[in-house]
């Protein structure tokens, strides 16, 4: 079980990057790779993170929510990581600092929770992170808008 009290937030306005740093430090190295590289199997390539749903969807609060990128895959087969996680700053709701929400199985393609209690039309924005296990490791995103009505 993933609690998203347990991540770190960070508020500066420098602070909003810090969490795709290695993601997009392994992406440059990758990107060196290519191009010193004469063949295309000779370089690690990205994964393609992709969902098993449409990535907006509309909940009842109370309602499990699962979430799914088992359709993820890897151009050079290289076998695949999970993360799924709250992207806070543009949902409405805000709903990992007041712990309202836990994410069951957030370390693998598949994600559940249940959608928080509200009075109006809310969302969260969960996202999707999928890392290969190439040489450099290289991550892919998909984000899913969870609207969640009232009862």
């Amino acid at each position: 079980m993933y609690s998203e009290q347990t991540q770190s937030y960070h508020t500066s306005n420098h602070a909003t990057i810090w969490r795709w740093r290695e993601a997009y430090q392994h992406d440059f190295a990758a990107r060196i790779d290519w191009s010193n590289s004469p063949k295309y199997e000779d370089a690690n390539h990205p994964p393609v993170a992709k969902l098993n749903h449409e990535n907006e969807i509309l909940v009842h609060s109370g309602e499990t929510v699962t979430l799914s990128g088992q359709a993820s895959t890897d151009p050079d087969g290289d076998v695949l990581t999970y993360k799924w996680f709250v992207y806070n700053e543009v949902g409405t709701m805000n709903v990992g600092r007041r712990g309202v929400i836990e994410l069951q199985n957030a370390d693998t393609h598949s994600v559940s929770f249940e959608a928080p209690a509200t009075d109006k039309v809310e969302t969260i924005h969960v996202i999707l992170q999928v890392t290969d296990t190439g040489s450099p490791s290289l991550t892919r995103y998909q984000r899913v808008i969870v609207n969640v009505i009232p009862e």
